[in-house]
């Protein structure tokens, strides 16, 4: 605010100018005196016309780029430099009484003392010495051996484990039953599973079947490794009564090479089959038909007899032109060479037709779990079997002559086939229960029926001429190669 007549700034409040004295409510204005003397008068303060205020671009916030902390270099911490500890404090002299007035007179009792407190804590060391290092501790370690290093001694580590005896851990594994007509192919009667715990032991193991089999008995060592051991006890040589089922005990020990002592003693009941059961197998998807090789006889006495008696009849059928079986030669009788097999097929079942006079024993043939098969010996003897019976005697006569044959399992049937010749795939279809068989060509061929390799695998596979449907072949070579072999003893 201003004085209207002088233009001095006034206070507010302010009644008179104090400069020019005139009263204030006379040429007050708000603006200087030349404002006024110019007839601009009373103005109202400009106002400014509103700006927003400008907003700055946006800009992301600068990230300072990453810099790793610095690791300082490592420095090994710094050992004290070694100050030997004080000296203990040694006692004075004794003074005598001119030397000095602050100090005392050691009396004879402190000295007394001071050498007692000196013999009790050599001792005690003496004594801790003998306790802590010398001395045995009742516990259940062994004692400790001392170990000297440089010039001081400390205690070896003992473990517990090292004052234990050698503990032996075995079991059995042990069949329930036996069929004697494939023992000798048997893979285990007993399977014994052992280790020895703690160190290493000699053991003896025995086992017998008494009545069926030799004692077995053999030395193993046990240690930390698992040892494994499948027993198969050898038959007893002689006659034995194996024709019907029988029960018996498998008897077998354990015990300790070095001491005799008995570690293990037990008895377990086993079922033995007749020489005449075979065992098929539990379902039809899992049978054990190869089995049926165990009863492949080509060196007992009756095949050898039977082979003698079918050259008899090829002499007769040749009149006299062909006098031996010779497997797969060329005779030079016939216009093929096949003929040459197919001859010797022909003789052998002549000679069960005719000069043995077997007979087709037409019983029902299934391959359930167990089925009585003679063996070929029985067959002979007997002169009368079934299609599986006359077909091992076949098979049996025709390997001992040296000839690839095969076992034919037609559904609920039995045959042999013969391959004509090595090699060829060709073969030739042995149905062994034509007997009687008629001394003539169009039943020789029947007998022996030719198939060529067409129709070979039809046949077999239930496709071709003549089939009874899908076949399982065993082949008799598999004999040897699976170490199927006929019960001896």
């Amino acid at each position: 605010m201003f004085c209207g007549n002088c233009g001095a700034q006034l206070a507010v409040g302010v009644l008179v100018c104090p400069v020019c004295g005139t009263p204030i409510g006379e040429g007050v204005s708000g603006y200087p005196q030349e404002q006024q003397s110019a007839g601009l008068g009373y103005q109202p303060p400009i106002q400014p016309e509103y700006q927003p205020p400008i907003q700055p671009e946006w800009q992301p916030p600068i990230q300072p780029e990453y810099q790793p902390p610095i690791q300082p270099e490592w420095q090994p911490p710094v050992q004290p430099e070694y100050q030997p500890s004080a000296s203990p404090i040694t006692p004075q002299p004794i003074q005598s009484p001119g030397q000095g007035s602050a100090k005392k007179k050691l009396s004879v009792g402190g000295l007394i003392a001071i050498i007692l407190a000196a013999v009790l804590l050599i001792g005690g060391g003496i004594a801790a010495y003998f306790l802590f290092f010398s001395g045995e501790k009742d516990t259940e370690d062994d004692t400790s051996a001392v170990e000297t290093i440089g010039e001081s001694e400390l205690p070896s580590v003992s473990y517990s484990y090292q004052s234990k005896q050698p503990e032996p851990h075995f079991e059995f594994v042990i069949a329930d039953e036996v069929y004697p007509s494939i023992y000798r192919s048997l893979d285990s009667l007993i399977t014994f599973t052992g280790y020895c715990e703690y160190g290493e032991m000699d053991v003896i193991i025995e086992a017998e079947v008494p009545g069926f089999t030799q004692p077995y008995k053999q030395k193993i060592h046990l240690g930390q490794r698992i040892t494994k051991l499948r027993i198969v006890p050898p038959m007893l040589t002689g006659d034995i009564d194996l024709n019907s089922e029988k029960a018996a005990q498998i008897v077998f020990s354990v015990v300790e090479a070095d001491t005799g002592q008995v570690l293990e003693q037990e008895s377990h009941g086993l079922k033995i089959y007749s020489k005449y059961d075979m065992f098929w197998g539990l379902t039809e998807d899992f049978l054990y038909m190869d089995n049926i090789l165990a009863w492949l006889t080509p060196d007992a006495p009756e095949i050898v007899s039977l082979k003698r008696d079918a050259i008899d009849y090829l002499i007769d059928i040749s009149n006299g032109e062909l006098n031996s079986l010779i497997g797969y030669q060329n005779y030079n009788y016939f216009d093929h060479y096949y003929y040459n097999a197919w001859v010797q097929a022909v003789a052998i079942q002549g000679a069960m037709s005719d000069i043995v006079e077997v007979r087709y024993n037409n019983s029902l043939f299934s391959m359930d779990s167990e089925q009585r098969i003679a063996l070929p010996a029985d067959v002979l003897n007997n002169r009368s079997g079934l299609c599986i019976e006359t077909s091992m005697v076949m098979a049996s006569a025709l390997q001992s002559a040296g000839m690839h044959c095969m076992i034919v399992f037609p559904p609920g049937h039995a045959q042999v086939a013969i391959e004509a010749w090595p090699g060829t795939g060709d073969y030739f279809l042995i149905e062994t229960t034509i007997l009687p068989m008629e001394k003539n060509q169009s039943r020789w061929d029947r007998t022996v029926l030719y198939l060529s390799k067409e129709s070979w695998w039809g046949y077999i596979d239930g496709t071709g001429d003549y089939t009874y449907g899908e076949c399982y072949i065993v082949d008799c070579d598999l004999a040897k190669i699976l170490d199927i072999r006929p019960m001896s003893n």
